[in-house]
């Protein structure tokens, strides 16, 4: 039983396709690759958006490290290996038929891009990892959803006391957590009433609430590179691949806008909750688009090697009284460089 004294939670953000870059970071904090060497080992993971799937593929990595993986093992080579090979057919359909059926099917549908590829690559990678339902993750494990009807936030655990919920198919909850509004379509988790978009457009872009009860020693929050430059931006528009309609972009702004003002709060809150609490955000050379996948390799090692020179940053505890101009900067003490 794990006592008050030590106890280690990992939260991870939502980032689509800057997943790699919480991958990297994740790796250095657990390998102990960072400049103070210190191996840091969660005992409780928060995840959202693709940071669901990073709590995920990290339950796979830790059960194997302790050697309980057996036919199902699952290191952090086999997840380089499905990131670097991904790219956008791999998370949305960009065949023809599945872009002319964009404006014919998808939008009167309430949504733009067919995530079928993405479902069919996640249940892929979850039977490689051996894990079917929510209770079936190695440790206590939360995920967001939102409920697409009321815009509650729901942090599904895997430890949860009622069997329905640790029951629940974690491929449904894993495309649940990670259905981008209108880029993706809202997505029904079987036993569980409702339609649920992307848990990071609710309270949990960074779900660090989820662990007000866990009482954690240290709390690790791990993130994407966040800065001035909106990554959904001019970026988007460079990019040499499918063009993404300028309406879905301009959405997905306004988005990125309202969840980095969420994270601001979270990154407040965080100290609160915790002993001590962590911010691990990576300075890179450039921001990356939100729905470019096929940048995977060039992100995990620009951000690894970011990380190797880079310990996390102990968040200090704000003035409980503070505007929220105050706060922005406090948040950007971390983003901009010195």
């Amino acid at each position: 039983m794990l006592g008050f004294e030590k106890k280690i939670g990992f939260v991870f953000s939502g980032g689509a396709a800057r997943i790699a870059q919480e991958c990297a970071l994740t790796e250095a904090l657990v390998e102990g690759m960072t400049p103070s060497g210190k191996k840091v080992r969660p005992h409780v993971i928060a995840g959202t958006s693709s940071g669901g799937l990073n709590a995920v593929a990290l339950n796979a990595v830790l059960r194997t490290k302790d050697g309980m993986g057996g036919k199902h093992a699952f290191d952090w080579h086999d997840y380089q290996r499905i990131l670097f090979s991904l790219t956008d057919g791999n998370v949305f359909d960009i065949t023809p038929l599945g872009i002319g059926k964009i404006i014919i099917e998808n939008i009167p549908a309430g949504f733009v891009l067919d995530t079928k590829p993405l479902r069919k690559l996640l249940s892929e990678t979850l039977s490689k990892m051996g894990f079917d339902t929510l209770g079936s993750l190695y440790l206590p494990t939360y995920i967001s959803v939102v409920d697409r009807y009321t815009g509650k936030a729901y942090r599904l655990f895997s430890r949860d006391p009622d069997p329905s919920i640790r029951d629940l198919p974690l491929l449904d909850v894993l495309m649940a957590t990670a259905a981008i509004p209108v880029a993706f379509e809202p997505v029904k988790i079987k036993g569980f009433k409702g339609e649920f978009f992307d848990g990071g457009v609710g309270r949990d872009g960074i779900p660090v609430e989820a662990m007000i009860d866990e009482r954690c020693s240290d709390l690790y929050l791990i993130t994407r590179m966040r800065g001035d430059e909106t990554m959904v931006g001019v970026t988007a528009f460079k990019e040499k691949r499918p063009k993404i309609p300028k309406i879905l972009l301009n959405t997905l702004l306004a988005m990125e806008y309202m969840m980095n003002d969420l994270f601001e709060c979270e990154v407040d809150i965080a100290p609160r909750i915790a002993r001590r609490a962590y911010l691990y955000l990576p300075k890179l050379y450039k921001q990356y688009p939100l729905l470019g996948f096929n940048t995977q390799r060039k992100q995990y090692e620009e951000t690894l090697a970011w990380a190797r020179n880079n310990d996390p940053v102990r968040i200090k505890k704000a003035p409980r009284k503070v505007g929220r101009r105050l706060r922005f900067f406090h948040l950007m003490d971390y983003i901009k460089p010195k």
